[in-house]
């Protein structure tokens, strides 16, 4: 792509974001104050741009202060609500004020050129490669913070009252007619109001597609592409949204199946890695469990997770990086990592600070998943970089038209195609 080309694409795309990204938004919000660096009496301050870090158990806080004891340098740690950090980033990238750091869980296409050259690092560090995608110029412009795993919990207090088994193991897991047949008993023995929740999300639907067998809209010869796995993936989903197996308020009405899973009234939720360190703390009434995902034809989940990024001249560039470098140094990540239940993007032995048993799965999810897609975090990469914009969350939206009532999924997988290569 020639540079002429690649700034128009960007001018076309400034406000369309990855779809498997970051959300667009309307609220505005202030740009980043004090750009990448403030010196006070001689003191480097950078700011480092994320959200969650207090629901993580303020893991980035944790190594901030570290970083600023071994070098004094202050890494101000700026924690805004999810909702509102892309705009935050998108208004610093207009005003030309972008902090030096940011923890984001995608790229936007109007400020992914401005990020500085990880490559050293990345390599340096031994991160997965698995995990890293070259931009156009040929630099690794992002390291995952983390990773994510789709994964699935059960209330086991409700599948114990009903006497109803659950796999531990991914070796034994259940089919997904042995799931859905499982917590249907539990609703019915046990008082269940619902079977199981999934979160109103294409991150979570794509892995159930991959668990069916189906490449999950994988480009094929430069283009999105569907196929008849996608549409039995679908099919199956819309007979199980039934207010029975599950609320159908979810999905239609946006009702958040984290909190009905906290209330006691699912057998099961269908969600991910990044659950653990909420339910471990909040969930006090129930037990509950991590358990193998069910399949259809494979052992299969979906990636995702945070990615660190430094931003270019910002008038702190080496500070940044050298800050990314020693996040990365194995202590200094493992410590990253057991504070905040996060999975690593290196191989780390973590002993963790609670529910060991769970990541222990989920990493063993990750290290068995035979999704026949794309790699889903190269993809949240490469996608910031791409000509066809597209923006939301096609594959969400479209299944909700379905859920509705106004196309069958054969239209369904169709139309987000269509929506995917910008049609």
């Amino acid at each position: 792509m020639s540079e002429k080309t690649r700034i128009s694409s960007i001018t076309r795309r400034q406000f369309g974001l990855t779809a498997f990204g970051l959300s667009a938004l309307a609220a505005g919000l202030t740009a980043c104050g004090g750009g990448g660096g403030s010196s006070d009496s001689g003191s480097k301050t950078l700011q480092l741009v994320l959200s969650g870090d207090t629901n993580q158990g303020g893991a980035f806080a944790a190594a901030a202060k570290k970083y600023k004891e071994a070098t004094g340098i202050t890494i101000e740690v700026v924690d805004v609500p999810t909702a509102d950090i892309t705009t935050k980033l998108k208004n610093a990238a207009t005003a030309n004020d972008l902090p030096a750091l940011a923890r984001v869980t995608g790229l936007d296409p109007l400020w992914a050129n401005q990020l500085q050259d990880l490559s050293d690092i990345a390599k340096s560090h031994s991160i997965d490669e698995k995990y890293l995608q070259e931009s156009p110029d040929g630099i690794i412009p992002a390291i995952p913070s983390d990773l994510t795993a789709v994964g699935l919990f059960v209330n086991k207090s409700l599948f114990d009252k009903a006497g109803v088994k659950y796999p531990t193991a991914i070796e034994g897991t259940w089919t997904w007619d042995e799931f859905i047949a499982a917590v249907g008993e539990v609703r019915e023995k046990a008082g269940a109001k619902y079977g199981f929740v999934m979160d109103r999300s294409g991150h979570r639907l794509r892995a159930m597609m991959y668990e069916f067998g189906s490449t999950a809209f994988a480009k094929e010869n430069g283009k999105y592409a569907g196929d008849s796995k996608a549409v039995e993936t679908l099919e199956y989903f819309q007979k199980i949204n039934d207010d029975k197996t599950m609320p159908k308020s979810v999905w239609l009405s946006g009702e958040d199946g984290n909190a009905m899973f906290k209330s006691g009234q699912v057998a099961a939720y269908y969600s991910g890695s990044w659950q653990v360190a909420d339910f471990n703390k909040n969930i006090k009434d129930f037990e509950w469990l991590s358990v193998p995902l069910p399949k259809k034809e494979v052992n299969a989940t979906n990636l995702g997770g945070g990615f660190m990024v430094a931003f270019k001249d910002t008038g702190a560039d080496e500070e940044a990086k050298k800050f990314i470098d020693w996040f990365y140094e194995d202590a200094n990540y493992t410590e990253f990592a057991q504070l905040g239940g996060y999975l690593p993007a290196k191989d780390l032995k973590v002993e963790y600070q609670f529910q060991q048993p769970s990541f222990e799965l989920y990493q063993k999810q990750i290290a068995e998943n035979d999704a026949k897609g794309d790699n889903a975090i190269k993809r949240v990469v490469a996608e910031a970089y791409a000509e066809t914009p597209f923006s939301g969350d096609p594959l969400r939206e479209e299944t909700v038209k379905m859920l509705s009532g106004s196309q069958d999924a054969k239209t369904t997988v169709d139309n987000i195609v269509k929506l995917y290569n910008g049609a």
